[in-house]
């Protein structure tokens, strides 16, 4: 079979090409030139070099943003991934009846949009008719009531259980199309073989699914990098910026305060920051598949 001619390639790649240059390659390189500018976005802009950069290092409220980032993208790795290969693994279990059921319950949030989330959320941790606060009330630990996005201290760890929520049926259905996909004979000779569920596990299934793994780590990191809609909605980066990240810094700097280069110059932070940590994933869990 003849290998197509590289002008016939491009041909058919054209159209893919073209929308990821307008939709990625050109808004990256927009921004990266706004971030050498002082500019509102509607008077000429005035070059001030790397001064936006160097005012990144020193604002409180993104090194605040920063921090929030990096503990939603380690929390949200070591339990949305952790607990979606738990339930996934449970679900694709011979013994587990009605599957599709219990599938179509966990993937259930993700369909849900994040506006209708966010206010079903904010409603259930309501500090006077919240459903939460109720439920403490009527088992009759009402010193742990408080209002969990009004209070700095619970603000954040409220929004990383909504995160949670809405975001591990990703991960269920993907670990369960992955091991579904292993052949029955593996599993079948190990089962024979009288193989614990751990050690079958760790020895046969998790090798053979490495790849998966890879890519949902390198998706759950780029997903907790860009948080925003959720923590918008439900708090607006409050009370006193303890839900701040970065993307709703770079909103807030970009289209509240009208400084466009500086929030370009964020954004800029947060794409370099993105990148090295998918190089980083690269690097340590490049694994050559089985088969």
């Amino acid at each position: 079979m003849k290998k197509a001619k590289l002008h016939v390639r491009l041909i058919y790649m054209l159209p893919a090409l073209v929308l990821f240059i307008g939709m990625v390659v050109a808004p990256v390189c927009m921004s990266l030139y706004n971030s050498f500018f002082d500019w509102n976005g509607i008077n000429d802009k005035i070059f001030i070099g790397l001064s936006n950069f160097k005012e990144i290092i020193h604002d409180e409220v993104v090194k605040n943003a920063l921090i929030n980032t990096l503990k939603m993208t380690f929390v949200s790795t070591c339990l949305q991934l952790p607990i979606g290969m738990l339930i996934a693994l449970v679900v694709s279990s011979k013994k587990v009846k009605g599957k599709k059921f219990f599938q179509s319950i966990y993937f259930l949030p993700v369909i849900l949009s994040a506006s209708i989330v966010g206010i079903l959320w904010t409603q259930i941790y309501d500090p006077n008719q919240g459903l939460f606060n109720v439920f403490l009330g009527k088992i009759g630990m009402e010193n742990l009531q408080h209002a969990w996005l009004g209070e700095p201290g619970t603000a954040l760890g409220a929004v990383m259980i909504v995160m949670l929520w809405f975001y591990v049926g990703n991960y269920v259905l993907i670990y369960y199309s992955s091991l579904q996909s292993i052949p029955s004979d593996i599993i079948e000779y190990a089962e024979l073989d009288g193989v614990l569920p751990i050690v079958r596990f760790f020895k046969i299934q998790l090798p053979l699914i490495w790849p998966t793994i890879q890519l949902t780590t390198m998706l759950v990191i780029v997903n907790s990098l860009r948080y925003f809609d959720l923590v918008y909605i439900m708090t607006k980066g409050g009370p006193n910026h303890s839900t701040d990240v970065l993307a709703t810094v770079i909103v807030q700097e970009a289209f509240d305060s009208m400084r466009m280069g500086y929030g370009s110059a964020i954004s800029m932070f947060l794409f370099l920051l993105g990148t090295v940590f998918i190089l980083i994933v690269n690097k340590l869990m490049k694994k050559e598949s089985i088969y």
